[in-house]
């Protein structure tokens, strides 16, 4: 069924935005957690397309914002809107007025008005669509879900820990996410959701329950057809596995009960995380009919793509070092030498990454953004979320097929980071306390690999290298380019976390660096 996006407050809504000019929307989107261009200079924003989604008391549009840079470059954003009178307290959401309103009607963000979302989830669960100027909304429901979207919804909850989209949870049975930054192609988080659901026997992730799509009204090339909104079922959960993960480590250090007994506990947890990571590898590449998911032998050439990159990283982050602040340079030990010697070890350590040529293994689809923020801890193990890749990297990356170990190598490089967040609680630190998270940490690797060995197992698996022994050089590798990307990232946004990402860089080539 469609249903008309062209209404006269949709076009209201556009008048009263460009009625301001660019102002009051980009004053708007730099308030927001999601918007992604903060830092850089935008030349102009504005409404290019918008989808009615209800006309009553307070009738609501679900925008396309389009944002546009100097230098170069654009983006385009979801943005729910509602049409009412301002009230008290409106200052973060009130956007520009309609001009010739009476009573004085406001452009407001919508995102938490419960209207919004009823009318989203009933869009996607009667697969309607919406037109509106330029493209069009399409729900879909997955094959055998219909009883589930039945259910009337009474309770929504806004998320508010996710920064780069926005998530409901509807009854504690359904939560829908938002995806804010809109590129054109298929998205990778609806993709392999959709096929881990309906084409596999996976149970490591929230079950899919339907989606809406947004194409150009005029084609039904899916170059041009994105994922706007996905629906997935509720997990009972508590909390993601960093948030987890750090408060066991607290009651580890804290803990009246004996230090083993604690620890061992959350080792067989995380060896089951090993187990959940491997599960999910063998059926990312258990299909070799679709081609959007058949597993491809690695050649020498994707080899040298990839070592391309990391050589890029690495001689940026060589730069970086070279001209660190005195003061940032003394916080992680840098020696005036050392980073030419990590440069000349580190473009040693990415030949290793030949092994996984000449036929020796196939790459697959994989996560592609793989730690502990990307688990919920659940009363009986983890469950895998958030599909979409590193949001930072083109789309065809991010549906792009590699070697599995990328996503093992950013689990590791997670435990790494939490034993040390524990660390830098500010309190003091005693000398038992550091030994105790360094041998946590060497013990959450080891069992880690133990459980995703026990499922991916080399020799048998056509994603690995055929021996553990090759299996650990090519990961070494992974690690160690996670750490240098970590590196550069903790250089320009958290420099007191250097340390971190630093002595991980060490750990992975100590003896030649040391």
């Amino acid at each position: 069924m469609s249903l008309a996006g062209q209404s006269p407050w949709t076009d209201q809504v556009r008048s009263a935005l460009e009625a301001q000019g660019r102002g009051p929307v980009i004053e708007y989107l730099q308030r927001q957690r999601w918007f992604r261009g903060k830092g850089r200079s935008v030349a102009d924003a504005r409404f290019v397309d918008g989808f009615e989604l209800s006309s009553g008391t307070v009738p609501h549009v679900l925008a396309i914002l389009l944002v546009e840079y100097r230098g170069g470059g654009q983006e385009r954003y979801a943005a729910p809107l509602s049409v009412r009178p301002r009230q008290e307290g409106d200052d973060a959401v009130a956007i520009t007025a309609l001009s010739d309103s009476t009573p004085q009607l406001w452009v407001c963000d919508a995102t938490r008005d419960d209207d919004v979302w009823r009318a989203l989830y009933a869009t996607v669960g009667g697969e309607r669509e919406i037109i509106g100027h330029a493209d069009c909304l399409a729900g879909k429901i997955m094959p055998g879900t219909q009883e589930e979207w039945a259910a009337p919804v009474d309770r929504l909850k806004v998320l508010s820990a996710e920064q780069s989209n926005t998530s409901v949870v509807l009854d504690r049975r359904v939560i829908m996410k938002l995806i804010r930054k809109l590129d054109m192609g298929i998205n990778p988080d609806g993709e392999v959701l959709e096929f881990l659901t309906t084409q596999t026997s996976c149970r490591d992730i929230p079950p899919l329950l339907g989606l809406m799509q947004y194409h150009d009204c005029q084609t039904e090339d899916m170059v041009a057809e994105g994922t706007i909104l996905v629906v997935q079922g509720f997990v009972t959960n508590k909390g993601d596995g960093w948030n987890y993960i750090l408060m066991r480590l607290e009651e580890l250090l804290n803990t009246s009960k004996t230090r083993r007994e604690m620890s061992d506990t959350l080792l067989g947890e995380i060896r089951h995380l090993g187990l959940v990571t491997g599960r999910l590898h063998l059926a990312l590449a258990s299909n070799a009919e679709l081609e959007a998911f058949r597993p491809e032998p690695t050649t020498d050439q994707d080899v040298e793509e990839w070592k391309g990159k990391m050589a890029q990283l690495l001689a940026d982050v060589s730069r970086d070092l070279r001209g660190m602040p005195v003061e940032q340079q003394a916080l992680i030990g840098l020696s005036l030498d050392e980073p030419d010697r990590l440069e000349r070890v580190c473009r040693a350590r990415f030949e290793n990454l030949h092994l996984l040529a000449n036929g020796h293994t196939a790459k697959v689809r994989c996560h592609g953004d793989y730690h502990l923020g990307q688990v919920l801890k659940t009363d009986d193990g983890f469950v895998v979320i958030d599909f979409e890749g590193e949001p930072a990297r083109p789309l065809e990356e991010r549906r792009a097929k590699y070697c599995p170990l990328k996503d093992v190598a950013g689990m590791l490089r997670s435990f790494n980071y939490a034993t040390y967040a524990v660390l830098k609680q500010g309190r003091p630190i005693s000398t038992t306390d550091r030994d105790v998270m360094m041998e946590w940490e060497r013990a959450a690797r080891s069992m880690f690999l133990e459980g995703y060995r026990e499922v991916a197992k080399p020799g048998e698996v056509e994603f690995l290298p055929r021996t553990w022994e090759d299996v650990v050089q090519v990961l070494q590798v992974y690690e160690l380019d996670k750490a240098l990307y970590e590196l550069q990232y903790e250089l320009h946004n958290r420099p007191d976390w250097l340390p971190i990402p630093m002595q991980g860089i060490r750990s992975l080539v100590l003896e030649e660096v040391a």
